[in-house]
């Protein structure tokens, strides 16, 4: 649908201020989009049919100026606010229902009333831009401000323009707005003058002045203590009572004299909620949005405090269209516990797209692994897991672990000289939640000492299971070359693993069999036997010829009952048998122009030998997943640098059934947190920050920090 219109007198701006005055427009274009709120709306073109920029939307009704967010909530809500009538229209014919505006479900504190959550969300949004989601929510769009800006001071309505503009997720009305600590610029180029809130980098002005004595001058002013305390709490990772500790208390009374005394504690709960509850909304909507029409991936990860209080972190995965890269966001964290509701807690879900669970620990009867496989999700060990679970076991073997008492003794009795002869290196420290520290410690006492003919027993021991543990060493080197790991990675990787470092050769001595037995056990158990990954192997370009299958039988009746019951609409309980299923799934979104250029720097090499790419085959006309799969295994070879999402854009269309079923693996990363990638020590130190949080709020400040980087 294309529409045109006359000139607006309203200019688009892109996202530097000073463009606001250069970009007008002459004509609006329509998109093609499914959504029947598109109609209403068109981005700015010249006179020669180019759009100007797709960072804002003009309404065709009132030629207001909107910010585009990739989706349609500022959309609707401006039809619903400024265009009650055509809105309400609009819902009978399409039979559109508006969900409420909901609460956050947070089992540690009750929600926020209607007005604090409006009011704070202005305040943070609009003027403080620090809460902003990791690599989905842009900087602050300058130019929005300003175009609403010049029509502020007008009347009532106009409050609510620049309201709709900087808040696209959540709608009152003028009066809710913020009016406290408030100061009166002037916008020079306009010549208007609007109220604007002091923005977090300005909390603090002048600097301390350090006296010979130890003591401080009081030149600081910090224009909102309270706040400025909140973002420590959620940059760092700290309690709350911390900020009222005898060290750091002292420090601010001597930085800021009696100028600003400390806020009340509640003053800081106070903030956090307001804040955890504005965010949760916004990334609620975007989850609805979503999930509600694209296949995702759920992951879950379980963790301790130092309260022995259990909490689930929840992430959700998903195929960023416009990149073809996989997004993932935190969603929540709850406490974890007997009467936690995970219908209630995964509410904003649509369970139903759910590809597959990554979860961080492997319990048959608990209570999340029960509510998935009632809702026929299916359930993978994050590979992080599994490798630690391979060390563990290793660990625990008897000849093991009797090695592992003597080497920490030796090198406890000899810890003075060790550390003045190997200063370059520094002694690795045992942690029971980090098995890679055990591995560290055994390398070290190996390769980094020079011990006595009398300790050539132990030395050899320890390079003899070190060894055997190079496997699990490569798999994540493997993965880390990966910008998120997909679990089309870990059958292939897994398989190689186990037939290239840890098959049984004659020179084996029986410690290195032992340790090579117990990791293949539980590779074979988590990796190779889960039929979801073997299928996401499968249907990777890259990896189906290298991936192991035990059954390709049962794996086809697997994928064709997979493809039915997502694309040809056979229900639960009818036949599971291979048949004839046509491919007329289309895709349902628009040709993309695909970025080939710069390809990804992968590990995968380390592993794989691949081949050059056969000339593009041709499509039958009548296809099954059978068919499609036989002979995209017998003509497909593809570059193990080659992105699989984007082969599948390009090639799908050879392999119908195939494609869709690909589609849904897309999202689905075979970890469930890529801190695995940071060095040992960073990864100790982000547990330890972790560990120690305490109170009510530990959920909300896990959340804030997430998001606000």
């Amino acid at each position: 649908m294309s529409e045109e219109v006359p000139a607006s007198p309203v200019a688009i701006g892109e996202l530097k201020y000073e463009d606001v005055s250069q970009l007008n427009f002459s004509k609006l274009y329509s998109p093609k989009m499914k959504s029947v709120y598109w109609r209403y709306f068109g981005f700015p073109s010249n006179d020669n049919n180019e759009v100007i920029t797709k960072q804002n939307v003009v309404c065709i009704k009132c030629h207001k100026v909107l910010t585009n967010h990739g989706n349609t909530t500022n959309l609707r809500a401006h039809l619903q606010h400024r265009h009650k009538d055509l809105f309400k229209e609009l819902c009978q014919e399409h039979d559109i229902h508006v969900p409420p505006r909901k609460t956050p479900r947070n089992v540690t504190h009750p929600p926020l009333s209607k007005r604090n959550v409006s009011s704070r969300r202005v305040k943070l949004e609009f003027i403080n831009n620090r809460n902003h989601d990791n690599g989905s929510d842009e900087e602050l769009d300058e130019a929005a401000v300003a175009t609403a800006a010049m029509q502020a001071e007008e009347d009532a309505s106009s409050q609510t323009m620049l309201y709709e503009t900087m808040v696209p997720y959540t709608y009152d009305e003028a009066e809710n707005l913020v009016e406290e600590e408030e100061r009166l610029v002037v916008e020079p180029k306009y010549g208007r003058k609007r109220k604007v809130a002091t923005p977090s980098s300005a909390l603090i002005h002048g600097r301390s002045i350090k006296h010979e004595e130890g003591g401080y001058a009081a030149v600081a002013n910090i224009a909102n203590l309270a706040e400025a305390l909140t973002d420590i709490v959620i940059k760092d990772l700290r309690n709350v009572d911390s900020l009222y500790d005898a060290g750091f208390s002292e420090f601010l009374r001597q930085v800021l004299g009696n100028s600003a005394p400390m806020p009340e504690p509640h003053k800081i709960d106070s903030l956090i909620n307001e804040m955890h509850a504005s965010k949760f909304l916004e990334i609620g909507e975007i989850t609805r949005e979503f999930t509600s029409e694209k296949p995702f991936s759920l992951a879950f990860e379980m963790w301790v405090n130092v309260e022995q209080r259990r909490f689930l972190s929840i992430f959700h995965h998903y195929l960023d269209e416009e990149t073809q890269s996989v997004r993932g966001m935190l969603y929540a964290t709850v406490e974890y516990n007997d009467y936690i509701v995970f219908d209630d807690l995964l509410t904003d879900f649509y369970l139903a797209n759910c590809t597959l669970a990554i979860i961080n620990y492997d319990e048959e009867e608990d209570l999340l692994h029960t509510y998935l496989r009632e809702k026929n999700i299916p359930i993978a060990l994050c590979y992080v897991s599994v490798i630690d679970k391979c060390l563990r076991r290793v660990f625990e073997l008897e000849e093991v672990a009797t090695l592992m008492e003597q080497v920490k003794d030796l090198m406890q009795r000899h810890s003075s000289e060790i550390a003045s002869k190997v200063s370059e290196v520094p002694m690795p420290t045992y942690n029971e939640h980090f098995p890679w520290t055990l591995y560290e410690t055994l390398k070290f006492f190996a390769e980094s000492i020079s011990w006595s003919e009398d300790m050539d027993h132990l030395v050899i021991s320890a390079k003899t299971v070190t060894e055997a543990l190079s496997a699990l060493v490569i798999a994540l080197d493997t993965l880390r070359g990966e910008d998120i790991p997909l679990c089309s990675m870990l059958s292939p990787i897994t398989s190689k693993i186990l037939i290239k470092k840890l098959g049984i050769a004659e020179q084996d001595d029986p410690l290195m069999m032992n340790v090579k037995r117990t990791i293949s056990s539980v590779l074979q158990a988590h990796v190779i036997s889960n039929d979801n990954l073997t299928a996401a192997a499968l249907l990777d370009p890259r990896f189906h010829r290298l991936t192991t299958i035990d059954d390709l039988n049962r794996t086809v009746r697997m994928l064709t009952h997979k493809y039915n019951m997502n694309f040809g609409g056979v229900g639960e309980g009818e036949s599971n048998e291979v048949v004839a299923t046509s491919s007329s799934v289309a895709i349902k979104s628009e040709p993309r122009v695909v970025d080939s250029s710069a390809p990804k720097k992968l590990g995968l090499k380390l592993l794989f030998d691949s081949n050059e790419i056969p000339s593009p085959p041709k499509r039958d006309a009548d296809s099954s997943v059978e068919s499609d799969l036989k002979r995209y295994r017998n003509e497909v070879v593809v570059q193990l640098d080659e992105s699989p999402i984007e082969w599948w854009l390009k090639m799908g269309h050879i392999y119908g059934t195939l494609r869709d079923l690909a589609s849904l693996y897309h999202s689905v990363p075979g970890v469930v947190t890529l801190s695995f990638k940071k060095a040992l020590r960073d990864q100790i130190y982000d547990f330890n920050k972790r560990f120690m949080l305490t109170g009510s709020h530990i959920d909300a400040i896990l959340f804030l920090h997430h998001h606000n980087n």
